[in-house]
């Protein structure tokens, strides 16, 4: 498939940016990458290894497709999912996709903390939790280089991926299943899920695949201290058939070369996030909302590579035109706190969605309770923390350096707010940071967070101490990207 007009200019500047991430020759080559030179993947190129020149290959840029998501996602590439797979979530869904006025793609994830009813699911749940968005080519793509530029979706639960696949039925019975993932976050082979992994994984059956499970923050002393650091990042990999190979990378650092269960089926490419209910997969999706963008994507086929053809079906229903966005939206205020303005307990349960009401050490007693009602400020929603309750809600995927700012307003004497730090297990409580309760009145309190070295999520709670307070309003947001 040809590139359309509008993107023939952005895509030979996308060439002199990938020359310059991944030391290709320089611009202007153009087909010369690789011309002369026979194609060669190195057998000691290992993860961590810089990207090395274009390995021989010769690029079939007639054939390119370059997406910047200038004006939207475009109905002639793109269809975008309605539908899901798997259980216990909601699926991806056309009201979670928008983009803003600069062209960068925004797609959401609502995890099981979401309690504004303004999303329906089309999967198991269909109250709107679990919902992610995705988008999947109407162009066919084969052996070849693959590239996006995205922020991840940066809370666990919610799987980020960038991926191929292709399914057909065979006479044996077992499908062909060719697949080729990039998915975060990573982790699950060492049981500690997080961003500063990613997984690597190739399919030619469900049962026969290969998965690498790296942690890139090792890489080099500038490695990102996660791969959800606000950054944009560019992930990639280039599929070889002969000799097969995938070699799999993070801005410009190889971070897999897989050899074995190489697909050679024509495919199609996916992006997007969804909720594959796995706790041991990608975590828990203990969120309420938050984003994945995508700056653009890049797909170079490769010339003399073999494939079979294959007209790759679309699993998931498209959604109507009528359902793409027609206009670009601002970016949107993340709030890392779930239902930190209580509101939520105007038309569901208490316990759930996002916050934890209870005693220290069990304690009973009239006056030893957390509880939500009416106690927010002017009798909006809040909470209120009387004698030895408290209120809890931790918030996972806060790495090393992170600053976030804590907002709250309270109203009472005597108590105080704790945050804790916690390593890669919660038992693991590395620093904390108090803040008093002042005031018989209603206060606003704001606290600037540093991430202390060796932080993986953050736990924030409400004691009464023995006292009686009332909390409304919290947020915590990350400063900086």
């Amino acid at each position: 498939m040809k590139m359309k007009s509008r993107m023939k200019t952005r895509f030979a500047v996308l060439l002199c940016l990938s020359a310059s991430l991944f030391c290709l020759p320089s611009c202007g080559q153009g087909e010369a990458e690789g011309s002369s030179e026979a194609l060669s993947i190195d057998e000691s190129l290992a993860s961590g290894d810089d990207l090395p020149l274009s390995f021989g290959a010769k690029f079939d840029d007639e054939n390119a497709v370059f997406d910047d998501f200038t004006g939207g996602v475009d109905s002639e590439l793109w269809t975008i999912g309605d539908g899901a797979w798997g259980s216990g979530n909601g699926g991806v869904v056309p009201g979670n996709v928008s983009y803003t006025d600069d062209g960068v793609l925004i797609l959401r994830g609502n995890g099981l903390y979401y309690a504004k009813d303004e999303i329906s699911g089309v999967g198991t749940l269909k109250d709107g939790r679990n919902t992610g968005a995705a988008l999947i080519s109407k162009f066919r793509t084969r052996p070849g280089r693959y590239q996006v530029r995205m922020k991840v979706l940066p809370r666990l639960g919610a799987c980020t991926a960038f991926w191929t696949y292709a399914n057909q039925a065979t006479e044996s019975g077992v499908n062909d299943n060719h697949e080729i993932d990039i998915e975060l976050p990573g982790g699950k082979s060492s049981s500690v899920i997080s961003f500063k992994n990613v997984l690597n994984t190739n399919y030619v059956t469900e049962q026969y695949n290969i998965s690498e499970d790296v942690d890139v923050s090792s890489f080099k002393e500038d490695s990102p201290v996660s791969l959800s650091d606000g950054e944009f990042h560019t992930f990639g990999f280039d599929w070889f058939t002969d000799p097969a190979c995938i070699v799999y990378y993070v801005d410009g650092v190889v971070t897999a070369v897989n050899r074995e269960f190489i697909p050679d089926l024509e495919t199609r490419i996916w992006l997007g996030n969804w909720f594959p209910n796995n706790a041991g997969f990608v975590g828990m999706s203990e969120f309420e909302t938050d984003y994945m963008y995508v700056d653009w994507v890049m797909y170079r086929p490769f010339m003399d590579q073999p494939y079979t053809e294959h007209d790759a079906s679309v699993t998931v229903s498209g959604a109507s035109l009528s359902d793409y966005p027609s206009s670009p939206v601002s970016y949107p205020k993340v709030d890392k706190i779930a239902n930190g303005d209580f509101e939520y307990l105007s038309s569901h349960p208490q316990d759930n969605y996002g916050w934890k009401y209870a005693t220290v050490g069990e304690a009973e007693g009239e006056n030893n309770y957390a509880r939500g009602g009416t106690y927010g400020q002017n009798s909006s929603y809040g909470a209120e923390i009387s004698g030895l309750g408290y209120l809890e809600q931790t918030v996972d995927s806060v790495y090393d350096g992170f600053i976030h700012e804590l907002c709250f307003d309270a109203k009472g004497q005597g108590g105080y707010a704790e945050v804790a730090f916690l390593g890669s297990y919660e038992a693991d409580e590395i620093q904390t940071v108090r803040i008093d309760l002042d005031s018989a009145s209603w206060k606003s309190y704001q606290e600037t967070l540093t991430a202390p070295e060796g932080t993986y999520s953050l736990r924030l709670r409400f004691f009464g101490n023995g006292n009686a307070i009332d909390v409304d309003n919290v947020s915590l947001t990350r400063k900086g990207n």
